[in-house]
């Protein structure tokens, strides 16, 4: 007997279905794994974004500073002021970590989310299923979105799914064992290359939801916008805080509003010696200005809660 779901996880399949228009006789993945897909997401995007960008604070020198190339940067931002330069320095670097987050929460939307996935123990290898019919094993390597360059990944799922095949042959499984290369956004086509099958996005999603490739989009597109409701959205404060740090760590000391190239450039390229003094001066100015704002700095409690629970 299934076990009742609390009324959150309830009320969070239930709008799965409203936006999907899925209904449980479709066949597919039951509420509990509806809910666990969405708060999945929520979860693994909470922790690979709001924390790490309330954890770089502290770190903004080595995380934003250290990787100004005042060569290009200076030609991109052009005689943008100090505070212009550093909004665009904090946005570059929150967004290549929010596509970062953003793959590890459709990861673990795609297992959480699955009634016949799970995460695998075997290194270089995200997911595994077994088909309840056939018995086969079906190994994955998932990627967010496509890549320009994937024969490393090609490599890797090879390597360790030969691996995880010997340990299922050790297991006295008799099924085959298929090794799967999955995009999980912006595949189109399906393709099999030198022992490995490369779904298309809508396939892998098929397979993971049990569901035809139309209705399987339809579903993790809809599990995806719930869990939207569910991410906190208090990183903004802690970038505030970065823009503020960065801005005032780069304005020159004749004129607050002047990003300092000149600074920058030795910074970047000279012996800590040049430029180790004028560092920690810098570093003391734009720490008495955050901390005149009264902001609060990150906490590893601030990711405990569950993302559910706070949305009621």
């Amino acid at each position: 007997m299934t076990p009742s779901l609390p009324s959150s996880d309830l009320a969070i399949a239930a709008s799965v279905r409203q936006i999907s228009g899925i209904s449980g006789d479709m066949g597919g993945p039951s509420d509990t794994y509806l809910a666990a897909g969405v708060k999945g997401f929520a979860r693994e995007f909470n922790y690979w974004y709001i924390r790490v960008i309330g954890q770089a604070v502290p770190k903004y020198r080595n995380n934003i500073i250290g990787r100004i190339n005042p060569f290009i940067r200076r030609v991109e931002f052009g005689g943008m002021d100090v505070k212009a330069c550093s909004d665009r320095l904090v946005e570059d670097y929150a967004r290549r970590n929010f596509v970062t987050a953003g793959g590890w929460a459709l990861e673990a939307m795609a297992i959480d989310g699955s009634p016949t996935a799970q995460k695998s123990a075997t290194p270089g290898v995200d997911a595994q299923r077994v088909d309840p019919i056939s018995g086969d094993y079906h190994l994955y390597a998932f990627k967010s979105g496509t890549v320009t360059r994937n024969s490393d990944i090609i490599a890797s799922i090879k390597q360790h799914g030969r691996r995880a095949e010997r340990l299922i042959r050790q297991n006295r499984s008799s099924g085959a064992v298929h090794l799967n290369y999955s995009i999980l956004a912006g595949k189109g086509e399906s393709t099999f290359e030198d022992g490995v099958h490369r779904p298309s996005s809508a396939e892998t999603w098929s397979q993971m939801f049990d569901l035809p490739q139309e209705q399987a989009l339809e579903l993790a597109l809809a599990i995806a916008a719930e869990a939207g409701k569910l991410v906190r959205h208090d990183a903004s404060v802690h970038l505030d805080a970065l823009k503020l740090l960065v801005a005032t760590y780069l304005q020159t000391e004749e004129n607050p509003h002047r990003m300092d190239w000149e600074f920058i450039a030795r910074r970047t390229m000279q012996a800590k010696s040049a430029w180790k003094e004028e560092d920690s001066e810098r570093h003391k100015r734009a720490v008495a200005t955050l901390e005149a704002t009264g902001y609060t700095p990150y906490s590893e409690s601030d990711g405990d809660a569950d993302p559910a629970s706070e949305a009621n």
